[in-house]
């Protein structure tokens, strides 16, 4: 049965259809080309929407029942299909079927940094994509403040991470030239950068973290969304990027007193960086990599001047 919530919230105007139906917890995957459907079934453990048509979720804003004669796997999950019409659309564009963040809750992500698997009795199309939650608890957070929310799986901020590491520079990806690693997001300029990411992904995916040692204390450390002034790291706070020592930095001064270095920021928001001396307001999200006093170092999932 399927139940539709029509937003009101002042905030914006978008409709939210929540579906309700029974649940499965999802983990992170780690494959990425979409495989046609073999002959052996998947697990009950790796079945993707307890079983559900993920094309017909989001064309059709309906649950409607899978065959495992009609299978696919992507990013680690099998999901199954009402004919081999749904399939055929699946594989030629799984990105934008498969739930975000792999299915786990796009909230707990940002808030906590942590990967915790949503369910499908709490789930919500949002910009033609299915976002699962764990509780209403977390999909009415969602509801409130969806620009919070709806783009923490995205990664290097839209930007080609084959171009960066190809060429050195940050260059725009598509939305509708995606992959989905791990559960993240990744966009490309065109179908050759998609296809070399493909072939190599280990060499092309994000670190969320500078360094093994930050890695190691970013795991237990959550996101946060700041809002403050620009300012310069080094100038200003005499601090410097973990991960770019010889840069002086991007800081966030917010009003507590707290300052957050950006870390690659003159990569990944370089037109920010170059400003950053004009006070400009600022609100960034990422994952917290090192405290020390007042200091926090931060890799951003998100940065926006705010107007």
């Amino acid at each position: 049965m399927l139940k539709t919530l029509r937003r009101n919230h002042p905030a914006f105007a978008a409709t939210f259809l929540a579906l309700a139906a029974l649940s499965i917890a999802l983990s992170s995957a780690a494959v990425v080309r979409a495989q046609a459907g073999s002959k052996t079934q998947g697990t009950k453990s790796d079945v993707a929407l307890d079983g559900h048509c993920a094309v017909c979720v989001v064309e059709m804003q309906k649950w409607v029942q899978g065959d495992p004669r009609h299978q696919a796997t992507y990013d680690g999950k099998t999901y199954y299909f009402p004919g081999k019409q749904q399939k055929d659309m699946f594989l030629a564009n799984p990105a934008k079927y498969v739930p975000a963040l792999g299915g786990d809750c796009t909230v707990c992500y940002a808030k906590m940094g942590k990967r915790v698997p949503g369910k499908i009795g709490n789930a919500l199309l949002h910009e033609h994509r299915l976002f699962l939650f764990p509780s209403d608890e977390q999909e009415k957070e969602f509801q409130a403040h969806p620009d919070q929310y709806a783009n923490v799986d995205l990664a290097l901020d839209g930007n080609c991470a084959v171009c960066r590491v190809e060429m050195k520079k940050d260059v725009p990806g598509k939305p509708e030239i995606a992959v989905v690693h791990q559960g993240l997001r990744y966009l490309f300029p065109s179908e050759k950068q998609r296809e070399m990411f493909l072939a190599n992904p280990a060499k092309y995916a994000a670190q969320p973290a500078a360094n093994k040692q930050a890695s190691t204390r970013a795991a237990a450390e959550p996101f946060v969304t700041v809002q403050g002034k620009s300012g310069c790291a080094g100038c200003d706070h005499g601090v410097v990027p973990i991960g770019s020592p010889n840069e002086l930095g991007l800081a966030v001064n917010a009003a507590d007193g707290q300052v957050y270095v950006v870390e690659d920021a003159h990569k990944l928001y370089p037109k920010v960086y170059e400003q950053r001396f004009e006070g400009l307001a600022l609100e960034v999200t990422g994952k917290v990599l090192k405290r020390s006093g007042k200091i926090v170092w931060i890799q951003p999932s998100q940065l926006k001047v705010v107007e």
